[in-house]
């Protein structure tokens, strides 16, 4: 059996399931990736047996179907070094897959595909249809405040909560907190859902988006999730647990409020974050009427920073401590020029908002005080 295919459309399937193929495994089998070609479509498959990838491309017709598995990496290096062209594909009778152009030739073994895991069993419970770039944006905002190490599972995810047609996405470690919301979400099923995805799969579906505007389709199950994006569906498992109630964590009000220029506040922090102790990294924000100084000192290396930024500020003076990666990683995700540092005590949680928002807009975020 031997057909051609364009190399554009091979590099963009095996680009959108490389990243699942595990660097190191204990199962070798999981290097590979299940190959399948039936009638005008071929279509390819990888798992790293939590995430899952099934997508597929249009080829000249072939007069019967065939599946096998094949080292994804190998496959790969070569297809994207190959040039634009007509690249064709061969299953010889010796158990290779020839790849081949008016310049190349290369041979790789396949196998059979009947040791390679099935696609998980999956009953839809209910299923929620968005944008791609605005449920990208919602995970990209949440994801970097989900735990690393922890014994608290849950907090390693990112929990979605759909009731009626408002969604809102949550991630946090105790430390810092997230929360994205969007409203007009299409729902059909159960309209109250209540999951928690791990950030992996997120950055995932990140990576197979291609336009902001397509449409993703979210199917929920009792174990698994599935995002359908045009040919390409994207399965992972739930991670299983009880979510925190993060809306505990959250002040009602703010009794002072700084509103400063992102732009000049992220490059302080950034200037002022080099000296901070290597240990607590703390930096401390000094709010006065119009002016803000962040200072930091470190005792270990016998040096000190101090950076003054203007500020909206009309409460009685309040001195804070922060952890500077924290600010930083949260400001690099804002687009307003202006952001609202919303505090009560120097313990307290203080939100921090992009400017012109309420806490019951689109996107909040919050950190606790050193």
């Amino acid at each position: 059996m031997k057909f051609p295919v364009r190399k554009e459309n091979l590099v963009s399937v095996l680009q959108k399931v490389i990243n699942i193929v595990p660097v190191r495994s204990t199962l070798q089998i999981l290097s590979n990736i299940h190959v399948r070609v039936d009638g005008s479509t071929l279509s390819v498959r990888a798992t790293d047996l939590d995430l899952s990838i099934h997508t597929s491309v249009e080829i000249k017709p072939v007069p019967k179907s065939r599946d096998f598995i094949v080292n994804a990496r190998k496959f790969f290096d070569i297809v994207k070094e190959l040039p634009e062209t007509d690249i064709e594909l061969e299953l010889d009778a010796s158990g290779l897959l020839r790849i081949a152009t008016a310049q190349d030739e290369f041979k790789l073994p396949i196998q059979s595909p009947d040791e390679f895991p099935e696609n998980p069993d999956f009953n839809e419970v209910s299923r929620f249809t968005l944008k791609g770039g605005v449920l990208d944006e919602m995970s990209t905002r949440v994801r970097f405040a989900t735990a690393r190490d922890t014994t608290r599972v849950a907090l390693k995810g990112v929990l979605c909560e759909l009731e009626g047609s408002v969604l809102r996405m949550v991630a946090t470690d105790g430390h810092k907190l997230s929360l994205c919301k969007e409203e007009g979400v299409a729902v059909s099923g159960s309209d109250k859902i209540s999951l928690i995805l791990p950030p992996k799969a997120l950055d995932h579906l990140s990576k197979i988006l291609i336009h902001g505007d397509e449409e993703v389709a979210v199917r929920v199950g009792k174990l698994y999730a599935q995002f359908i994006v045009k040919n390409t569906v994207l399965t992972t498992k739930l991670i299983e647990g009880e979510y925190p109630n993060y809306e505990e964590a959250i002040p009602k009000k703010s009794e002072k409020k700084g509103v400063v220029r992102r732009d000049e506040l992220f490059a302080a922090l950034k200037r002022i974050s080099v000296m901070s102790n290597s240990r607590t990294r703390q930096v401390r924000f000094a709010f006065n009427a119009n002016t803000l100084t962040i200072t930091t000192s470190d005792r270990d290396f016998h040096g000190e920073g101090r950076s003054a930024v203007t500020v909206k500020y009309e409460a009685e003076p309040l001195t804070i401590g922060f952890n500077p990666d924290f600010f930083i990683e949260i400001l690099r995700l804002l687009d307003s020029e202006e952001v609202v540092i919303g505090m009560n005590t120097p313990l307290s949680a203080t939100l921090i908002l992009p400017s012109g928002t309420e806490q019951d807009d689109k996107a909040l975020f919050l950190i606790m005080p050193l």
